[in-house]
């Protein structure tokens, strides 16, 4: 018997960002720590990829131009949802236009 295993979506979610933030903390240590302890790597990189040496072997300071760069668009794209919620959220109507009862209201208060 074949056991079909389901997982929900928030497991799903966080699985995927569990295996980004590893991809990134191993591409991370690879640019910073492995490439600049072993200078040699960085030259059997280029001779190897190619085209895509670049990748393998980017010059450091993108590493610290590239989490800057994604705050900010976070940020801006954050400010920018929020402006155009308000702009296209209608207002509220006054409270003045509603009709309350004078005398219910001065029962709840005396409660």
């Amino acid at each position: 018997m074949r056991r079909v295993i389901t997982i929900g979506k928030e497991k799903a979610i966080g699985a995927l960002i569990f295996i980004f933030a590893l991809l990134v903390l191993l591409y991370y240590t690879w640019v910073i720590v492995i490439l600049q302890w072993f200078p040699d790597v960085g030259t059997w990189v280029d001779a190897t990829f190619g085209l895509f040496a670049g990748l393998f072997n980017p010059d450091p300071l993108v590493l610290v131009y590239l989490p800057i760069w994604l705050g900010v668009v976070l940020i801006m794209v954050i400010a920018m949802w929020i402006g155009w919620t308000m702009l296209t959220t209608p207002a509220p109507e006054p409270l003045e236009d509603f009709d309350f009862d004078e005398e219910e209201v001065a029962e709840k208060t005396e409660e």
